[in-house]
């Protein structure tokens, strides 16, 4: 039974390697809580044909958790002909916008123990810090340095150059929230109109401006040796509706891994879901008083424009783009970053 057991496994890994061979993409998940990735079957598995009852319970994190899986399912289904939940290969655990959320030694740990014991590759995630932060992450970082293959993702310019200088065995990854892409998830439906007196070529104009708002800093051909000289392996952006052009990707010189479907819009230093609780002291930076509101509900957000669906949880505001995910596959980006749950 056991010698079965074994072929089973090595016929799996054999599989999934020549998948990944075949398919050029890299399928990683990504989650900000310890629980999750210890109990990642439960995280990854689809309810079937849930009640309306069911349903009415659900919170926007759970809900699309579960639209988003059966959306992975059908695609990686339909284009390759497997099953969504064998294929993911390395997991992503931390946090991005909040050095409150940095997690402890012990839980970084335990995270790359279940990594290893998965044998997926494990990539710690990092935000933008003051001093407090560094000294945190500094802890993290002393520990991951004695393995190899190691990622970090990086927010921060400073703690990118940490990296560089001290830690040269861990590999710096650029997170998403340093590239400066076209954020907004409003769209106008009332139409416009385009006056072509003084345009002599009117679709040129148009696809100027389409170029502009599908564009970044890693165009720049100085910004890219920068990076390279200091180490960063790979460059993350977010399934955003302005889409990037294939070709354009390319020329950024870096594996490209794209978050989806829960994309970054902005944050700042200031929480406005602590202050909701906590009314008396107004809208000035989270603290040691802080009990991770962030973490029990969040504030969704309407407009009078067609738009995508937009929450603030903690000190970020993010947007769910989920049907945008056969657009960004089309691209074929090294990673895709699977986010179950809004990583915070």
């Amino acid at each position: 039974m056991q010698a079965v057991t074994a072929f089973i496994i090595i016929l799996s890994k054999i599989s999934q390697a020549y998948f990944n061979m075949k398919n050029q993409i890299e399928y990683c998940i990504y989650l900000s809580e310890l629980e999750y990735i210890e109990n990642l079957e439960d995280t990854l598995r689809i309810i079937p044909h849930p009640g309306a009852e069911y349903n009415d319970l659900m919170d926007i994190n759970l809900k699309t958790n579960q639209r988003s899986l059966v959306g992975l399912k059908d695609m990686l289904y339909k284009k390759e002909g497997i099953h969504y939940a064998d294929h993911f290969s390395r997991i992503y655990f931390g946090n991005e916008i909040c050095e409150i959320l940095i997690p402890s030694l012990k839980q970084a740990q335990r995270a790359y123990e279940i990594a290893q014991e998965r044998e997926m590759g494990f990539t710690l995630v990092t935000p933008y810090v003051a001093f407090e932060g560094v000294e945190q992450l500094k802890v993290l970082f002393e520990y991951f340095n004695q393995y190899k293959n190691v990622e970090v993702v990086v927010n921060d310019f400073g703690i990118l150059h940490l990296l560089s200088t001290n830690y040269k065995n861990i590999i710096p990854v650029l997170g998403r929230l340093m590239i400066k892409m076209k954020r907004d998830p409003r769209f106008s439906v009332s139409g416009f109109e385009r006056s072509e007196k003084k345009l002599k070529n009117p679709s040129k104009v148009e696809k100027n401006q389409e170029k502009v708002l599908t564009s970044s800093g890693l165009e720049i051909e100085s910004y890219q040796k920068l990076l390279a000289n200091i180490g960063v392996s790979r460059v993350s952006i977010d399934a955003l509706p302005t889409i990037p052009e294939k070709g354009v990707m390319k020329k950024w010189g870096f594996p490209v891994d794209v978050y989806w479907p829960w994309v970054y819009i902005t944050s700042g230093r200031s929480c406005a879901i602590a202050a909701h609780t906590q009314p008396g002291k107004l809208y000035h930076p989270t603290d040691e008083t802080c009990y991770k509101q962030c973490k029990q509900f969040e504030f969704i957000f309407e407009s009078d424009k067609a738009m995508l669906q937009t929450v603030q949880r903690g000190r970020a505001v993010w947007m769910n783009t989920m049907s945008l995910l056969e657009e960004y596959y089309e691209l074929s980006p090294g990673r895709l970053v699977y986010q179950p749950y809004i990583p915070v």
